[in-house]
């Protein structure tokens, strides 16, 4: 998930009051808050609609999906049954389908108080498909059959009861039924409805909470009566604090404001790990953050597309990954010579998917031995199209006339600090770079829109599968920020696929992409997704920058949180001191 990731870093700050008053009695009565901040006043908190973390994070204190995630006593995530009375199996029929027979728990309900039946999920997952939704992750039911008709074989066979029939069996479904897109919609509120989700009477959930305030400045939880597992919701309101500003996180967290943070100032990273030795915690992390090109960025637009990817080939290789993650962003987080990140497993359930990624080379060499070596080749690539394209000229090792490009990122310091670094790499070799820092929502629209040359950009881990890294970049997905397909990038050919040479993107990765998720042989399927990698590197849209790690800052107060490697923070069983 992006923004962010894609989220990309989303912040995250959660605060705990416990406010006690004394009865007439003598008696005391105690009533616990939490005010969190997942960031900036979200783009959308539509379950259909939303793609990024923190976004993602609110949905999930919001609604209740058929699978949950709860913490085993080891303190790891644990995929259980949520909505639903316990997890199916799948029946694989003689055509190779899959059906997945859900029996909904008793007594469901909406927070409204009515009730929640298995015909709210055929209608929220067929609304998410449906064109008029425009939703960035429709893509994500093309593993349920009827998803090319445009209707999914998705079927209520009683209020209780819901029967899925998959095109064949993958092995992350259930995975898929916990995320923030698959949860049930009322469809009395929905319909018709474009603003349900910006206001909180209109905010109709099933899960832990309700949304009782919805400003601009903050979201404000309370604990949901109607919620099937209400009895483990210890916590009576969470509040939502709206804040893009590390620095600010961090001083609210010192002053004792702010009980949790997800972001802290880059600069100030070895001073928090001594002072708050206990506090600040570095955890594994499903994702990579990465810069992306726009294929079809206006400033490039007379070259060839041949010269544009040698040019964003050049950019990636000037820039010292190593020297990124030591000394900018200093969180832990280790150089990235892939896209699929490092703890995704290959084939046979061991190797990482990333160690045998080009033949086990990888697409960059990224340790510091190797900066140099990578900078005269980015010379040689700049030099050639040069040549080619006459547009600019090169002359010991630098360029000059070379057309200006725009870099685009949100508010973070952590984000801002290697804008900066990448645009002095570019000026010492001729190249200007301007920085654009843009409010989140914007950020995320013009990055969606193909509005920029180069932007940030990150990815966290969907499901537990490389292919959450790659199907994001299906021509027609809303995730492809690169624009991959689209445009003037629509025609370009150069691809190969089934025998098939010359072909264009649409032709070759989406077909690829279908494939894979056709392919019930796990050692063809992951053959099939190290190909899909290498056709998205060969583009040299993508240039990955480090795997991300999850940092934050904890108070001892807060006890019963928990955060999985996908990105989302659980609060709803948290405990306030």
């Amino acid at each position: 998930m992006k923004k962010t990731l894609a989220l990309v870093l989303a912040v995250l700050t959660v605060v705990a009051l416990a406010l006690t008053g004394c009865n007439a009695g003598g008696g005391t009565a105690a009533k616990t808050e939490m005010t969190i901040s997942v960031g900036p006043y979200p783009d959308t908190i539509d379950p259909a609609l939303n793609s990024a973390i923190d976004g993602g994070t609110y949905i999930i204190h919001a609604f209740s999906g058929l699978v949950g995630y709860t913490q085993s006593e080891d303190g790891k995530p644990v995929l259980t049954a949520d909505c639903a009375a316990e997890l199916p199996t799948a029946v694989v029929g003689e055509d190779g389908k899959a059906t997945y027979t859900f029996t909904l728990k008793d007594g469901l309900k909406w927070s409204d108080g009515t009730d929640l039946t298995a015909e709210d999920f055929v209608y929220a997952w067929n609304r998410a498909i449906a064109p008029e939704t425009a939703a960035d992750y429709a893509y994500m039911f093309d593993v349920i059959d009827g998803y090319t008709e445009g209707k999914l074989n998705v079927t209520a066979k009683d209020a209780k009861t819901l029967e899925v029939v998959l095109s064949n069996d993958v092995p992350y479904f259930l995975e898929l039924c916990a995320f923030p897109t698959y949860m049930p919609v009322k469809k009395d509120v929905v319909d018709g409805n474009e603003t349900w989700a910006t206001k909180a009477d209109t905010y109709i959930g099933n899960g832990p909470y309700k949304v009782t305030e919805f400003s601009q400045s903050q979201l404000v939880f309370e604990k949901n009566e109607y919620y099937h597992n209400a009895a483990s919701v210890k916590t009576d309101k969470i509040i939502c604090a709206f804040n893009a500003d590390d620095t600010s996180l961090y001083a609210n967290f010192q002053n004792g404001s702010y009980q949790f943070i997800d972001s802290v100032p880059a600069a100030e990273i070895k001073s928090i790990e001594e002072k708050y030795p206990d506090e600040y915690k570095v955890s594994g992390q499903l994702g990579t953050y990465y810069v992306c090109f726009n294929v079809n960025d206006k400033a490039l637009a007379d070259f060839t597309e041949d010269e544009r990817i040698s040019i964003r080939k050049a950019i990636s290789l000037l820039l010292d990954r190593q020297h990124i993650v030591e000394n900018v962003s200093q969180g832990g987080e280790v150089a990235a010579n892939t896209f699929v990140p490092m703890s995704l497993s290959d084939a046979d359930g061991k190797t990482d998917f990333r160690a045998n990624a080009n033949g086990g080379a990888g697409y960059f060499n990224i340790d510091s031995a190797s900066y140099d070596a990578n900078c005269k080749e980015a010379v040689k690539l700049l030099e050639a199209v040069a040549k080619s394209s006459g547009k600019f000229t090169v002359k010991d090792g630098k360029v000059a006339g070379f057309p200006a490009l725009t870099y685009i990122t949100n508010e973070n310091t952590n984000h801002e600090a290697i804008a900066s670094y990448i645009q002095g790499v570019l000026a010492i070799y001729g190249i200007d770079l301007k920085i654009e820092v843009q409010e989140w929502n914007t950020f995320l629209n013009t990055r969606k829109d193909g509005e920029y040359s180069i932007a940030r950009n990150g990815w966290i881990a969907d499901f537990n599968d490389p292919i959450s890294f790659l199907d994001m970049w299906l021509s027609e997905s809303g995730n492809n920020d690169v624009q991959f397909g689209k445009g003037a990038h629509k025609d370009y050919k150069g691809y190969s696929y089934g025998g098939k040479d010359n072909l264009t993107w649409a032709e070759s990765y989406d077909k690829l992409i279908a494939e894979i998720k056709a392919c019930t042989d796990i050692e063809k399927r992951f053959e099939l997704m190290h190909q899909a990698e290498d056709i998205l590197m060969a583009t040299g849209a993508i240039c990955p920058i480090y795997y991300y790690t999850d940092n934050y800052m904890i108070s001892k107060s807060l006890q019963g949180f928990f955060t999985t490697p996908l990105g989302f923070k659980y609060f709803m069983y948290a405990t306030v001191a």
